[in-house]
């Protein structure tokens, strides 16, 4: 089973990975960032630097170092771009090349469980709010949830190019449940995006789970 399927295209490469123990296999420059970490978050950074790794194997990269950087994303090699996301038991990570018309990416899984409801909120605004209590009450929460779903990945997408850590009240997401597609719209100025710029995305809830992608071109 594949989450991500069809949620990026061919240029991408997605490996998915249940949460386990790749504490082994990781390089000598990313072991100090979780020599005294928790057990929890040691297997969730193994696995994500071995789902990135087999992807970047797919796309012709034997062998490289993740570490993360001053924001604590990995830092991808030169010419490559590339995303990780988990759940407490799911990971999965998505890279691309930049040779091949691509800057950036951004990719998210989160659980099909409705959002907590003191999250609500700081989570949802306006027209999100609307769109919500305009579904069944069955069924507000997990949509809730989808809208958090895609603003993560929508500000890890933006990320890179911005370096804007933007607030959940900064992006208004709109959600196709009929084309499994969203979007996601700048409420302020964070260049090189205007208020107002828009971003494409497609979102999936099944299985279990809700995942969303996202991919910018060059």
């Amino acid at each position: 089973m594949s989450l991500l399927a069809g949620l990026l295209d061919s240029r991408f490469a997605v490996v998915e990975e249940p949460i386990r123990d790749f504490t082994a296999n990781l390089d000598p420059e990313e072991r100090p960032y979780v020599a005294r970490a928790v057990e929890r978050r040691r297997l969730e950074f193994s696995t994500g630097r071995a789902c990135a790794r087999k992807a970047l194997s797919r796309l012709g990269v034997a062998h490289a170092a993740l570490p993360p950087g001053t924001d604590r994303r990995p830092i991808w090699p030169l010419g490559f771009i590339g995303s990780i996301t988990h759940t407490e038991s799911f990971c999965a990570a998505a890279v691309g090349r930049c040779d091949d018309g691509l800057k950036s990416v951004g990719i998210d899984i989160e659980p099909a469980e409705p959002l907590p409801a003191d999250l609500l909120d700081t989570v949802c605004q306006g027209a999100e709010r609307d769109w919500i209590e305009h579904a069944t009450s069955g069924d507000r929460g997990l949509l809730a949830r989808a809208v958090f779903c895609a603003k993560e990945c929508a500000f890890k997408c933006q990320f890179p190019m911005s370096q804007a850590m933007l607030d959940f009240s900064e992006l208004t997401i709109s959600i196709d449940r009929a084309s499994d597609t969203f979007t996601a719209i700048f409420c302020r100025d964070a260049a090189p995006f205007h208020r107002g710029a828009l971003l494409r995305g497609r979102l999936r809830i099944g299985n279990g789970f809700i995942v969303s992608a996202m991919a910018i071109e060059a």
